[in-house]
């Protein structure tokens, strides 16, 4: 019975040179049913860190040979142990020290000699949220997995189904009146549209998993090569499609062909119906990060509805009047999410609409 308990206690690593700030620490965080683990050295500690992951580090920023600074960057920038917090130990003036701990990615910072509550506080917080992320990543994972699965089973009878229709239509179609005939055709669209569906789904839950593989991608010429595929497709419209000095970015290079392909087809599409569409791509950014946006003088939306737009199979226009399968938005923000950035949106009806999506600098 006493091993569970041991294994329900969250663990922590305390790297502290100092032994009445290690005593005092321990005395406290052990009461409260805290297992610690202690370095006194950068290299300890990242040795511990490797053997096993623990729920929290505690780092002083002022250590021998290897200072909290440089330990707080290699756990970080490590994909295996970045998710870990950090929780610097600084003194109470070092707000120089405080605002870089928080750069490097630290998660919070506690203040020498310790405030008893505040430190059991604020431990307590970053363990909980930690616990409460994991969740959330093991829930998505789990909700991908399904999808998957469930698109990946649903689509071989499809298929069949398609095969099966196709068939009668063949064999029997001259044989029926104009009424059968169009209720053929009709099972036949509906079949290929769920068909079309589902392969956007198992596209959506690959999106997850896909490995990344980062290279510098200049945008403002995929922009082009994207655009210049799909008008062969439709070359009779008259559009204006106008670029403007985007940035070149690091991604994934097939990821980011698919976002661009995704935000011009819904550009071409929604603006169809206008004698001259316009569609134009320009950029701007901040300290962090490159804004680019992609307006169009299409049909619009009303921003009533916008918290809709990226969700899986959520639509602000009827099948009637634009085609499509309501996942291309969710596939946009996924793809942004893996590379640190979002989208939104703004639109008016009957007035156009602006896709934004932001990508963070190098």
């Amino acid at each position: 019975m006493g091993k569970i308990h041991l294994i329900s206690q969250p663990e922590i690593l305390l790297v502290d040179d100092t032994p009445e700030h290690i005593e005092a620490a321990v005395s406290v965080l052990r009461e409260n049913n805290f297992r610690v683990r202690i370095a006194t050295k950068g290299n300890t500690a990242l040795k511990l860190i490797k053997q096993h992951q623990p729920d929290l580090i505690l780092l002083d920023i002022y250590m021998p040979e290897m200072d909290g600074f440089e330990i707080c960057e290699i756990i970080k920038s490590n994909s295996d142990f970045s998710s870990i917090p950090v929780i610097f130990l600084t003194a109470s003036n070092d707000e120089e020290s405080i605002k870089k701990g928080f750069a490097l990615g630290a998660q919070d910072y506690v203040v020498k000699p310790f405030n008893i509550s505040e430190l059991l506080v604020r431990v307590n917080t970053h363990i909980k949220l930690k616990q409460q992320t994991q969740s959330l990543r093991e829930a998505n994972r789990e909700l991908d997995s399904f999808c998957y699965s469930v698109s990946h089973d649903l689509k071989a009878p499809l298929l069949s189904i398609s095969k099966l229709i196709e068939y009668l239509a063949s064999d029997y179609l001259d044989k029926l009146d104009s009424e059968g005939q169009e209720l053929i055709n009709n099972i036949r669209e509906k079949s290929m549209e769920v068909i079309n569906i589902i392969d956007h789904l198992l596209e959506f839950s690959k999106m997850s998993e896909m490995q990344m593989q980062t290279e510098v991608i200049h945008l403002e010429q995929l922009f082009h090569k994207v655009y210049d595929e799909l008008i062969k497709l439709q070359p009779k419209r008259q559009i204006k499609f106008n670029v403007k000095h985007l940035p070149d970015i690091k991604g994934d290079p097939v990821m980011i062909r698919l976002l661009v392909l995704n935000i011009l087809s819904n550009a071409l599409k929604y603006t169809r119906n206008r004698k001259k569409a316009i569609i134009e791509v320009t950029s701007s950014e901040s300290e962090s990060e490159y804004i680019i946006s992609v307006r169009d003088n299409g049909v619009g939306f009303d921003m009533r509805y916008a918290s809709r737009l990226f969700g899986v199979f959520q639509r602000l226009h009827s099948q009637n009047e634009f085609e499509g399968s309501g996942v291309g938005l969710a596939i946009c923000q996924k793809i942004l999410k893996r590379h640190h950035g979002k989208a939104w949106m703004i639109g008016e009806v009957d007035k156009g609409a602006t896709f934004y999506f932001s990508f963070p600098k190098t």
